[in-house]
């Protein structure tokens, strides 16, 4: 027995130069990539606490301010390959517990893939928002491809509709939407041109631990990492999940890339285009809202259903999670390194290079945990010879401080990530991440040395990356539970309708002593109440309140005017167009724009002011609704007059809202680039 363990021990010793140096290098890496967290931890840390003290006064971002916000259209566009399975669950789902009216959903499938198209058709004779499109190319291809097919089926669609879409918002087959999330991107979108909000993946039961993983890996990059990625001016990548756009952003990208809005091949389509927005200039947001539930048992019941956020569930097997976080790498860190290299600022890259060091750090990770253990038994085997063996680690050497270094860079990272897992799932999940982290380790190590052999497999064979598609699961519960969140946005019902005759005098005083006395909520829903039919009785009383000092009555003012479209409501929304608050301002030039030729008037004459703010609201009007693609198809006219109103209206976007997208136009133009203008108005041709 001595002399195996002898043996044992002589062992140890000839392996100890070799795995020294490899402790170095691994504790150089756990240092480095330490210090890089840590600056992101500390600034969090710092930021947090300012927001403490400052934003006790702030208004906060609640349901009341969501729903005030007029709806934009919406269309949500989601990309199939064999998802029979799911599909129809998820956009069931997405119609009943979704709480807004104005979106449609298109959903991208293959030729090739009958049963898929079978289950959209389904939903779509029950919930007519549901499209189905069929793409060109039979399946698979890859995600981007699809995407692109479905935002021309988007333009067909309103060429045919005479509808105008404002946001573009992308998920996946098996998400579970959240009922809020459309009215956090219509709130702050196009202020914004990117939203992106949290995922969350399903609190399942913890024996579940690869699911897990992912869980501790979202709730700490979504509750933290994103957030001062924005507070520092950094990018804001796209999950590819609960992601807005505004449309006019995919318009500049479809036009400067013939219609290829995602990068073909790319298998992190999302996160490239999301980087490439940033670098074009566009402003990106992270939004973590946590809103009460409505259903006052579930207030003391921790769940990530209070979050505005995409639920699913992950990979619950080994290899399903490597494929996935295969493809995950493949496009986010080789792919955008090959592509895009370190361009942008130095902020940029320096989320470049957070995202980008996992090609070093998940080795290390792996390969420490050998030497971890070679430590140990090295430890055990110099009790019994320690005249043969040297010292492990020497006081004050290079080691000693590296191994201090590193173990409180590990020691810190756990509890960071245990902290955040609390904050979304509670303490038992937060408790079970710290022993997770090794097993999640163990799947990414697995991913990098995948990805890196496909990616170089692919290069050297010059193939183009499949669509590596991850099988999907639909929780059932869901259903339910959202149904228990739903509310009736049409319950307000206006009785005077349901009466054959209207009694002028009882209607204006009824209204007039309500807005004189009424709280805010009976102010603002005598407003709402006013429709076409009592609308040319009140209007002349309902102006007088359209500087109500309450926000919510003079946004509902709004609201009113844009559906009555009374040309006698614009002095007073010329008024409110400069209005301090955001709502109420964004409100007030979409209901100038519901005006035809005098409301582009008045939105121009606005562009033109010395109110920034007004100025901007105006400017995302005239982009967004059908004036501005009237002003580019006069472009194409044989009349000069009408040749000069088009170019004057894309210049003044241009010079006072530095309209990015009329620059261009402006640029095709001046270039005699007429097929660039005819396809951005949606005309086919064919290649």
């Amino acid at each position: 027995m001595n002399d195996t363990v002898y043996a044992v021990a002589r062992f140890a010793v000839s392996l100890y130069p070799f795995l020294y140096a490899l402790a170095i290098a691994v504790g150089s890496i756990f240092a480095i990539s330490g210090f890089t967290d840590i600056v992101f931890d500390i600034y969090f840390i710092l930021r947090s606490v300012r927001r403490f003290f400052l934003s006790r006064n702030w208004p906060k971002l609640d349901l009341e301010r969501l729903e005030a916000r007029e709806q934009q259209k919406i269309a949500v566009i989601v990309a199939c390959w064999h998802e029979e399975a799911v599909i129809a669950k998820t956009l069931k789902n997405a119609c009943e517990s979704i709480h807004y009216r104005n979106f449609d959903i298109f959903v991208g499938t293959y030729p090739n893939d009958p049963d898929t198209q079978r289950e959209v058709d389904k939903v779509n004779r029950e919930f007519p928002q549901v499209h189905k499109v069929v793409t060109a190319d039979n399946g698979p291809t890859n995600k981007a491809s699809n995407l692109n097919q479905v935002f021309e089926a988007i333009q067909d669609y309103e060429r045919k509709t005479g509808l105008q879409y404002e946001i573009i918002i992308m998920h996946d087959s098996e998400d579970v939407i959240h009922p809020y999330e459309l009215l956090v991107s219509n709130y702050l979108i196009p202020r914004m041109d990117i939203v992106q909000v949290p995922v969350f993946p399903m609190a399942l039961p913890l024996r579940h631990s690869t699911h897990w993983t992912y869980a501790d890996e979202f709730a700490e990059n979504h509750t933290k990492l994103l957030l001062v990625r924005e507070m520092t001016g950094g990018f804001v990548p796209s999950a590819g999940v609960g992601t807005s756009f505004t449309k006019r952003a995919f318009e500049l990208f479809a036009l400067e890339n013939e219609k290829k809005i995602f990068t073909p091949g790319s298998l992190t389509e999302d996160y490239e285009l999301g980087l490439r927005m940033n670098l074009r200039g566009y402003k990106a947001a992270f939004v973590l809202v946590h809103l009460p539930p409505e259903d006052s048992d579930k207030k003391n019941k921790r769940n990530a259903t209070d979050w505005v956020a995409t639920r699913a569930v992950f990979p619950l097997e080994f290899k399903r999670a490597v494929r996935q976080k295969t493809r995950w790498n493949i496009g986010i860190i080789l792919q955008s390194w090959q592509k895009i290299g370190w361009t942008g600022n130095a902020k940029i890259r320096w989320n470049l290079l957070q995202d980008r060091k996992a090609l070093f750090t998940t080795p290390a990770s792996f390969l420490g945990y050998f030497v971890f253990l070679y430590f140990i038994l090295y430890q055990i085997l110099r009790v019994y010879f320690a005249q043969y063996m040297p010292p492990l680690i020497v006081k004050g050497t290079f080691l000693w401080y590296l191994t201090l270094i590193s173990t409180f860079f590990m020691i810190w990272r756990s509890v960071s990530r245990a902290y955040a897992v609390n904050k979304i799932y509670g303490i038992w999940p937060a408790i079970t991440s710290i022993p997770r982290s090794i097993w999640g380790n163990i799947i990414n190590f697995f991913a990098i040395i995948r990805a890196i052999r496909i990616y170089i497999t692919t290069r050297l064979r010059k193939q183009s990356m499949q669509w590596d598609k991850t099988d999907h699961e639909f929780p059932s519960e869901v259903i339910e539970e959202e149904r228990a969140l739903k509310q009736d946005f049409a319950k307000l019902i206006d009785k005077q309708q349901q009466k054959k005759t209207i009694n002028e005098e009882a209607l204006i005083r009824d209204f007039t002593q309500i807005m004189e006395k009424g709280s805010i909520k009976e102010r603002v829903t005598a407003i709402q109440r006013v429709d076409r039919s009592t609308g040319s009785i009140l209007f002349p009383y309902l102006v007088k309140y359209f500087d109500d000092p309450a926000w919510q009555v003079r946004g509902e003012f709004c609201r009113t005017c844009s559906f009555l479209r009374y040309a006698q409501a614009v002095p007073y929304l010329r008024k409110l167009s400069r209005d301090a608050d955001w709502t109420v301002r964004s409100n007030a030039v979409r209901a100038l724009g519901k005006l035809g030729e005098l409301g582009e008037r008045e939105l121009l004459d606005i562009l033109k002011g010395e109110d920034s703010y007004a100025s901007e609201a105006a400017q995302i009007i005239l982009e967004h609704q059908a004036f501005f693609k009237q002003n580019v198809q006069r472009l194409l006219s044989n009349d000069k007059a009408e040749i000069k109103r088009g170019l004057n209206f894309l210049e003044d976007l241009r010079n006072y809202g530095k309209s990015k997208l009329a620059e261009q136009l402006l640029d095709s133009y001046s270039k005699g680039h007429e097929k660039e203008i005819r396809i951005f108005l949606g005309e086919k041709f064919v290649m």
